[in-house]
């Protein structure tokens, strides 16, 4: 039978969504397509031989997956924001975090079985009933000072209005958005008591549901002519710059969000691009706000400098001694980072590499001193000899000129503080004006000698 999370305990909620607790807790999570790539780094060498003599489709392919999804088929119920209580069953694991420091999201697809309305009302416009529907659920636990999730994509929705209504094709939908503190005799209310005697800030954490649209993510764009449809109203040209289709999409969508709804992303990855249909059409949509802040940054917690998912952050995101707070310029750095990793690491937007051959693989594995430390060689000295496979051969030009705005940018810096005469606030925003949205919109005009066109004439 389904437990109500707001009944669970701090230890039941460590577990969520595995509310039966009949049986014991599975030892090792579902992995998910990216994570499981790094997990044949650890194979056997009998294991690995196993592997080789699969079918070859299968052994080329990175994204080796373990069938056994312990959560799938599990049951919970919420009370949502319109009074309704709604009963979900897992039907599989999308994301979970391995760590123990940090949010430890974890993300399901689930059906909505049955609700119970207490209220006509709904919160949300889509629909007062949800029974039968598909939804995405993110269990998380981060800082109560973050804005929550649905505070910020509702902003900008409401921004996208008249010319901007462009925008709304472009943003997730969120059905609804609960926050649980945990009360006394919990685990985070003790931990606050502890650090409050000492005079120690600590991060006091909170469970946050989030209750979104199903969206579809970039491994489902099998053609380029699809991936031409998800950004048919930004870009015309060729079907086979899907690419380039991706990039400016991201771009469009980043600057308008940061111009004229004042939010600065902050986690910009491949698994937060993601797309939906809507009569026959796909539209490109930047997912995943959680992380995301409202313009002007306010003081957070400590932890706010390292937001980001490690092999598309910024250098200076890694680097332990960076205090500059997060620039629009860091996720525009997320961006190239995006477009490298999927002309190197992918035959096509559906198939990875074997894991052993991504040129960046220790980008994904490695720590964020290490990783921060390779990113700036990388970022200075690399000579933009980048390895494209060769269906994306045609993008070197784009990334070598992206590249060279980063590389000048951040050599300039450095030549700046041998010096002793160090670039200030307003130049490091943009890198003493070598990284900005207008250089970029310049190198995108075109690509591969077609024309660009944008909707959005910010």
């Amino acid at each position: 039978m389904p437990r109500r999370v707001v009944n669970l305990g701090q230890e039941q909620l460590g577990v969520i969504p595995h509310f039966d607790h009949s049986t014991s807790f599975p030892q090792q999570l579902v992995p998910t397509k990216r994570k499981a790539a790094q997990a044949v780094q650890g194979e056997t060498k009998g294991q690995n031989a196993k592997r080789k003599s699969k079918a070859k489709d299968e052994e080329d392919n990175s994204d080796e997956r373990d069938d056994s999804d312990p959560f799938a088929g599990k049951k919970f119920s919420l009370v949502c924001t319109d009074g309704a209580e709604r009963h979900f069953a897992v039907e599989r694991t999308i994301y979970q975090a391995d760590g123990i420091i940090g949010r430890g999201s974890s993300v399901f697809l689930v059906d909505c079985e049955a609700e119970d309305d207490r209220q006509s009302e709904s919160r949300v416009a889509p629909s007062s009933s949800w029974e039968g529907k598909k939804f995405v659920v993110k269990f998380s636990f981060p800082s109560e000072t973050r804005d929550p999730e649905d505070a910020l994509v509702n902003h900008a929705r409401n921004i996208a209005k008249g010319g901007h209504a462009w925008a709304t094709n472009h943003l997730p939908l969120l059905y609804d958005c609960l926050t649980f503190p945990f009360g006394p005799g919990t685990v985070q209310y003790r931990l606050e008591e502890f650090f409050n005697k000492r005079k120690k800030s600590y991060e006091v954490r909170v469970l946050r549901i989030t209750i979104s649209e199903e969206l579809c993510s970039l491994n489902d764009l099998k053609t380029p002519e699809e991936a031409a449809q998800v950004f048919y109203d930004i870009l015309q040209g060729k079907s086979s710059s899907y690419t380039g289709f991706l990039y400016l999409t991201l771009a469009v969508v980043h600057r308008w969000l940061y111009t004229e709804a004042n939010i600065l992303h902050r986690d910009l990855s491949m698994g937060n691009i993601m797309f939906r249909r809507v009569g026959g059409k796909v539209y490109g949509v930047l997912n995943d706000f959680d992380l995301s802040s409202f313009l002007p940054l306010r003081d957070e917690p400590s932890s706010q400098w390292r937001t980001g998912t490690r092999p598309y952050m910024a250098c200076d995101l890694l680097m332990k001694g960076w205090c500059g707070g997060p620039l629009y310029r860091h996720d525009l750095e997320s961006l190239f980072y995006i477009m490298l990793i999927l002309c190197c690491h992918y035959k096509s937007p559906d198939r990875a590499l074997p894991f052993k051959d991504w040129p960046y693989r220790n980008w994904f594995t490695s720590d964020d001193a290490t990783v921060a430390t390779n990113k700036g060689y990388f970022i200075t000295w690399t000579q933009s000899a980048f390895p494209l496979q060769s269906r994306f051969e045609r993008f070197r030009k784009w990334l070598d000129a992206i590249y060279r705005c980063f590389s000048v940018g951040y050599s300039h810096r450095h030549h700046q503080w041998m010096l002793g005469d160090p670039i200030n606030n307003e130049e490091q925003e943009t890198l003493a004006g070598h990284v900005t949205y207008a250089k970029l919109d310049e190198l995108m005009r075109s690509f591969d000698g077609t024309n660009l066109h944008r909707r959005w004439a910010s």
